[in-house]
Order: structure tokens, then sequence, then C-alpha cells
């Protein structure tokens, strides 16, 4: 079975020390967090790629797509 998993990205997340004031949700911008929960039940990346994204200054942001596979 596979499933697709998009994750956007904000490296500001990164930047407040994953203390995420006014964000939409706790895992924003945080790759880790997105897949920590499926990789602990057993799914593995088969593939993962970049798409869009934009740089204004220091905040540099965009989505990632993952490929999971259990």
């Amino acid at each position: 079975m596979q499933k697709l998993v998009t994750i956007y990205l904000d490296n500001m997340a990164y930047a407040k020390g994953k203390m995420l004031v006014g964000s939409f949700g706790d895992k924003h911008g945080l790759v880790e967090e997105h897949l920590h929960d499926d990789l602990q039940d057993g799914w593995g990346v088969k593939a993962i790629h970049g798409f869009g994204g934009s740089s204004d200054e220091l905040n540099t942001k965009g989505w990632v797509v993952v490929l999971l596979e259990e």
C-alpha cells in the first residue's frame, strides 16, 4: 500500500525553536514531526520531491511531497 503526504515548509518555524505562535498547526513547517507517526507505524519513504516555494529575505518556504509505502 502507498500514500502521498504533502508537507508545507517554512524555515521561520525552526527560527522560533519550534514554538509556533500563530501557525495553522503544531507541525507547520517541520518535516520530522509530519513523518514521525507514519514511520513509527511501519511506513517507509519510497520517494521524496520538493516543489514550489519562494524566498523573501530570511524567510524561505515551499512544499515537499513524500511517497510512503507500507
